[in-house]
C-alpha cells in the first residue's frame, strides 16, 4: 500500500473528506496526540462539528458489505456472549473494509490508530490489557487479581467472537446465501485485524439516540463510529455533548 502519511495530514485530510460531504468543522480545532484539541478559547455551546451520517460506519454499511452481513448474522445466531453482535458485525465489517485503499471512508480510516503502531501512536489494542502477552499481563497487574481475570477473560472473548463467526477459519470459506442455492465464499479478515477493529469500536463507537420524528416514529439506537468526532472527549464526566439532528434534507451527527 501507499505510505502512511503523517497524523496532521491524516486529519486535514479527512476533515476536508467530512466538509466536502456537506459536513462542519470548527476552524479552531486542530490535531494533537489522538486528540482534537482548540487553538483558542471557544465560547460554551458552540458547535464544534457537524457530520454527515453518510460519513459514519453503522449497520447500513454492515449489511451492505457480505462479510459485516454475514458476521452480523453468525453473531446473531451464535450462544450468548459478552458482546453484542451488532458490535461484532461493526468490528468484521471495520477489519475488513479499513484495508481497502478504495473505500468511501478511507480518510476516516487514515485517521484511525494503526494495526501495529507508528512511531507517532500505539496500536490500540496496546491500550486494552486483553491483547498484553501472557508473561507481561501476569508481570504488571500482578496483585490486581480481578483486573487480570477480567483481562484474560476478555481476550478469550475476542478469540470466541472471532470464532464464532468464522468457524475458527483463517482465509475463504464457503457460505450459502438465504434462497440461493449458488455457494459463495466469504473471505474473512485475520485474527489480528479482527481483534485490532474490536479495539476500536470498544474505545470509539457512538450509541446515537434518534428523536422521535413528527410522522410518529419512535426513538432509536444508532451504533456508529464518527469521523473526527471521536477524537473528542466523550467518556463520562465529558467537556463535549453529542445528538443526532433530523435536518431538512439529511441526517447529521452533531458534536458541541
Amino acid at each position: 500500500g501507499s505510505p502512511r502519511m503523517s497524523r496532521a495530514d491524516a486529519y486535514a485530510d479527512a476533515r476536508s473528506w467530512v466538509q466536502s460531504n456537506g459536513g462542519r468543522v470548527c476552524p479552531h480545532l486542530a490535531y494533537s496526540n489522538s486528540s482534537l484539541v482548540a487553538t483558542e478559547d471557544i465560547a460554551a455551546e458552540s458547535l464544534l462539528l457537524s457530520i454527515p451520517l453518510g460519513c459514519c460506519v453503522t449497520q447500513r454499511d454492515v449489511l451492505a458489505s457480505t462479510v459485516g452481513r454475514q458476521a452480523l448474522r453468525s453473531a446473531e445466531s451464535a450462544p450468548a456472549s459478552s458482546t453484542a453482535a451488532a458490535d461484532v458485525g461493526l468490528a468484521f465489517f471495520l477489519a475488513a473494509d479499513a484495508f481497502d485503499e478504495t473505500s468511501f471512508f478511507a480518510p476516516y480510516y487514515s485517521l484511525l490508530p494503526l494495526l501495529g503502531g507508528t512511531g507517532e501512536e500505539d496500536d490500540p489494542r496496546a491500550l486494552l490489557p486483553r491483547s498484553w502477552p501472557a508473561a507481561e499481563l501476569a508481570s504488571l497487574l500482578t496483585g490486581s487479581a480481578a483486573t487480570l481475570v477480567a483481562a484474560e477473560a476478555a481476550r478469550r472473548s475476542v478469540v470466541a467472537d472471532y470464532d464464532a463467526v468464522t468457524g475458527g477459519r483463517r482465509r475463504c470459506s464457503p457460505r450459502e446465501d438465504q434462497g440461493r442455492e449458488a455457494v459463495q465464499s466469504v473471505c474473512w479478515p485475520s485474527l489480528a485485524r479482527y481483534s485490532w477493529a474490536s479495539a476500536i469500536v470498544t474505545s470509539r463507537a457512538f450509541s446515537l439516540a434518534t428523536a422521535p420524528t413528527c410522522g410518529g416514529e419512535a426513538a432509536a439506537a444508532v451504533e456508529a463510529l464518527v469521523p473526527l468526532a471521536d477524537l473528542l472527549n466523550h467518556a463520562r464526566r465529558r467537556e463535549t455533548s453529542y445528538h443526532l439532528a433530523r435536518l431538512p434534507a439529511e441526517t447529521t451527527t452533531e458534536t458541541a
